[in-house]
């Protein structure tokens, strides 16, 4: 006969290839076990615990530069359409998730109808998040994500030179630039054709991400809090792949659309006379 014995341990080698086959397929957990030859219940143990294990790794993977990193991350941006001063880019993304349950679950339902986490990332400009929060519901906006964040209190503290790339959603703060509404100029036009260009990176990086681990694009069937941990171990084994360059096939058509939000009011004191003097300065 066969089959595991009962009772036996799950060598940690086979607990971690059965939770990376979870994160790449998306497989049900009962597949899962009929694959591997293990209950349903062992192989809920065992991505609980070997996801619990993957994010004890996330300061060591998910960091934001710091500010005598920023001009080497500024350079780099440069690199890519001649923007100057980004230290990142940054974005939003609904990862699906089933009714959490409880009177609260309607604050989970995203303005597409399906519940989410709206998840903030920023990443760099080899597309390795540096920042991510999880612990949003879907219905919450993005740019309200960002400025209840520690990055933003962060950046508002004035340690940083450079800023942050973000779409319309965001308000324009001189810690993160967004494209001119309506440019009537040509230096206005260049300017907001190179922060598209650079701003890009977040959406591929979202999209690469999801490629690699398509349990983010199927609702999640885990427990709320187990479910945000994923969230998380996925961002971080995406940024072991990009470290280690482990290729992964991604045409352009199958990154997505940029992301069109709601407009954002923007902070005229600060956020557009920096952006003007960037303007003029620059292109």
């Amino acid at each position: 006969m066969g089959g595991r014995p009962l009772g036996l341990p799950i060598p940690p080698r086979l607990q971690l290839l059965v939770t990376l086959r979870y994160y790449a397929t998306g497989s049900f957990q009962l597949d899962m076990g009929d694959c591997c030859d293990m209950s349903l219940p062992s192989v809920s143990t065992c991505v609980k615990t070997v996801t619990s294990a993957i994010c004890q790794l996330a300061r060591d993977y998910i960091k934001f530069p710091s500010p005598a990193e920023e001009q080497d991350v500024m350079r780099q941006f440069a690199e890519v359409a001649a923007m100057p001063g980004v230290i990142g880019c940054v974005d939003g993304v609904h990862i699906p998730i089933i009714s959490p349950g409880g009177e609260d679950a309607e604050l989970y339902r995203c303005r597409k109808g399906f519940f989410s986490l709206n998840i903030m990332g920023v990443c760099n400009s080899s597309m390795l998040f540096t920042n991510l929060v999880v612990n949003w519901q879907g219905s919450a906006h993005g740019a309200r994500i960002f400025s209840e964040s520690v990055l933003c209190a962060t950046l508002e503290g004035g340690q940083y030179r450079g800023y942050l790339l973000g779409d319309s959603g965001y308000a324009c703060k001189s810690y993160l630039l967004t494209p001119i509404r309506i440019p009537r100029t040509v230096k206005e036009r260049h300017y907001n054709a190179s922060h598209i260009k650079t701003r890009n990176l977040i959406e591929r990086t979202f999209g690469i991400w999801k490629k690699r681990f398509a349990i983010l694009s199927k609702p999640m069937r885990t427990a709320l809090s187990t479910s945000k941990k994923i969230v998380t171990a996925c961002a971080i084994l995406h940024n072991i792949a990009i470290l280690n360059k482990l290729p992964i096939d991604m045409p352009e058509e199958e990154l997505g659309p940029i992301n069109i939000d709601i407009l954002a009011e923007d902070d005229v004191g600060t956020g557009n006379a920096r952006r003007a003097s960037i303007v003029e300065r620059f292109f």
